[in-house]
């Protein structure tokens, strides 16, 4: 029964994944916030890119927590997460079971997103805040009473990046 489950989620995932590759029906297409105000000691980085892959922040959420629990993230021991941001304003996020696709738009220091959940269909607006960090994005999301951390890049890059 929990392999049919896994076969069914996974499918709705690549279902999820490739329908979020056609066209949006939002014309913006947000690819950069620009950050002047933020820190003006640095006025050569004016802008951060957003467009691309994500992974959870090693660094700044408890990934141990997130696989060892059953009720927090269900799924995500062994599925894992990944967030896909592209430049025709779609994104798309999954967190172990629990997965989200749609619309966005960058206003200020927030990224605005319209998505609706791939298992219950059921649309909701989430803010992800938008800070800079050595030169690099961080998103930050409120999820179920907690605040999880989106670093920029591939896992494996990301981590093949800091055995400096």
């Amino acid at each position: 029964m929990k392999r049919i489950i896994m076969l069914v989620l996974a499918s709705i995932l690549c279902l999820t994944l490739a329908a979020c590759g056609k066209t949006p029906e939002m014309e913006q297409t947000p690819k950069e916030i620009h950050t002047e105000a933020a820190e003006p000691e640095e006025p050569a980085q004016q802008s951060v890119e957003l467009v691309g892959p994500w992974h959870l922040d090693d660094e700044k959420n408890d990934l141990t927590a997130f696989a060892d629990s059953l009720d927090l993230l269900p799924g995500y021991g062994e599925w894992g997460a990944s967030m896909e941001i592209r430049s025709n304003g779609q994104m798309s996020w999954y967190i172990g079971a629990e997965g989200w696709h749609g619309t966005y738009t960058v206003e200020n220091d927030v990224l605005h997103a319209q998505l609706t959940s791939d298992l219950e269909q059921t649309e909701q607006l989430w803010d992800f805040h938008i800070t800079i960090e050595n030169e690099t994005a961080v998103l930050e999301m409120d999820y179920n009473d907690m605040t999880i951390y989106w670093a920029y890049g591939d896992q494996e890059d990301c981590a093949n990046g800091n055995d400096e």
